[in-house]
């Protein structure tokens, strides 16, 4: 039987007085109006670059660079950086080479989609060089995505609907591009999200596949490798629902990944969605966990400790809460970095020696022209996190475990909670919800009669039994025999 994970939300106004907070936000940018797509790196300098879209028109974009050399704290003029005053330049990527060297690379005229073509700039010395059109041959590229490795060698990707949707890449090594090659050249519609390398120079890749009959609602996650010039099989991550963005990947320090995504949990019409979450063991991929529902836009960083760290903007009622995740002593804690009316968007997420570095859009308004600037927050990291939190509920038990069909969930409030009780299967699929009312401090107990929603019994396996009070998650598995 599974370990007891214990899901915890932590106000920030309610937490201990020694647990640590992220910085207010600090805008990179005083431009007015529509910015998104923000990317950045963190050069051996300790110079933070950043890089993203800025909306003049519908139809016209224009890509910004601005930087930072004391950590954040203030930043350069943004400068336009895409050499183009009519078209859409969209989804900017930025890396550093190892002496300090940059390379940027975003998709040109995005406008016009089957004219769409990928450019690189490169920054040293002699400042930004004039563009460079590498998908040269291939109009359609589009969604680039960039890479570098320990040796400099620079990988960018594309994708192209060639082949009901092929990414593309090429490889610039000692200044010259490699040819354009095809990561797999079947009929399987791929398209690469995420890549990061680890120690070795190994290239892990998280992305979608619509496997061939499949529609676009069925995209499952994949997982790959790229080393000595040789791709691995996919590995399919995510099961059951369609797939959505926010998928992002990182590197523990045995070199295993990580992958955060969001994902549809049920077959609502509009569907729920959520956080999930696996880990390769070193010999297989996790079940995909749940760790909360109603997010977006997810991050992961692995930090010098080897603690895992998810962000994502989770949306309530009224609001949305940007939220930071740590799996502690077997505990995922959560910790709300910020709670407004608008939410914050294309979180990306950085550990560098003792700090998290999160860079987002953060959205002040939803009017047809909002005003959105982007921002930066910070997150020292420790060895000793704190975790005194005085717990909303306690006693939680689930019985029997196995099971034959009757589960009874007992448990004791401590505080006056809004509290739901929800089931779901391994791949994140909503079971059933047995409970969802607002209880008063006392003790309580009820039983799930191992049915779905529409009353049918469930097969045997093994099941998750979710509850939540407040701002607090307790989640235990339980066996389900037939």
């Amino acid at each position: 039987m599974k370990k007891l994970i214990i899901f915890i939300w932590l106000a920030i106004m309610g937490a201990s007085p020694k647990a640590q907070n992220w910085t207010a936000p600090v805008q990179i940018n005083t431009l007015q109006g529509y910015n998104n797509n923000p990317d950045f790196c963190i050069s051996n300098n300790g110079t933070i670059h950043c890089v993203w879209s800025y909306r003049i028109e519908p139809n016209h974009r224009i890509i910004y660079y601005s930087k930072s050399t004391d950590d954040g704290l203030t930043w350069s003029t943004p400068e336009n950086v895409s050499q183009n005053d009519t078209m859409w330049m969209e989804n900017p990527h930025i890396v550093a080479d190892s002496e300090n060297n940059l390379h940027l690379t975003y998709d040109y005229n995005t406008g016009n989609p089957g004219a769409t073509l990928i450019v690189h700039r490169k920054f040293n010395e002699n400042g930004w060089s004039e563009m460079d059109t590498f998908s040269t041959g291939w109009p359609g590229a589009r969604h680039n995505r960039l890479v570098i490795d320990h040796n400099d060698k620079l990988y960018c990707f594309w994708f192209n609907e060639y082949q009901n949707g092929t990414e593309f890449y090429r490889i610039l090594e000692y200044n010259q591009w490699g040819n354009i090659m095809i990561v797999y050249d079947n009929d399987d519609s791929y398209y690469l999200e995420k890549a990061v390398v680890d120690s070795t120079n190994k290239i892990h890749c998280s992305g979608y596949r619509y496997f061939e009959g499949q529609t676009s609602y069925d995209q499952r996650i994949v997982y790959s490798t790229y080393f000595n010039n040789i791709w691995s099989d996919l590995t399919q991550v995510s099961y059951n629902y369609d797939a959505w963005t926010g998928n992002d990947i990182a590197i523990d320090s045995d070199n295993n990944p990580q992958i955060v995504w969001r994902q549809a949990i049920n077959d609502s019409i509009p569907p729920d969605n959520g956080t999930l979450y696996s880990e390769f063991d070193g010999t297989n991929w996790t079940n995909p966990l749940i760790i909360v529902e109603d997010a977006s836009d997810q991050a992961i960083a692995i930090d010098i400790n080897n603690k895992t760290h998810i962000i994502d903007n989770e949306e309530l009622e009224d609001a949305y809460r940007l939220v930071h995740y740590q799996f502690i002593n077997n505990e995922w804690v959560g910790n709300i970095i910020e709670e407004d009316t608008f939410g914050n968007y294309g979180n990306k997420l950085i550990s560098r020696e003792y700090y998290l570095y999160l860079v987002s859009a953060k959205a002040y308004s939803s009017s047809p022209n909002p005003d959105i600037p982007i921002v930066l927050r910070k997150y020292e990291i420790t060895t000793n996190i704190e975790n005194n939190i005085a717990p909303v509920f306690n006693a939680y038990n689930i019985y029997p475990n196995p099971s034959l069909g009757n589960t009874t969930i007992s448990y004791s409030m401590q505080e006056g909670k809004q509290t739901s009780i929800k089931i779901y299967d391994l791949q994140g699929k909503l079971i059933n919800t047995i409970l969802n009312e607002k209880q008063a401090p006392g003790k309580y107990q009820t039983m799930w009669n191992g049915t779905d929603k529409n009353g049918k019994e469930v097969s045997s396996g093994i099941y998750i039994i979710r509850l939540t009070a407040g701002r607090q998650i307790m989640t235990c598995p339980v066996e389900i025999i037939k």
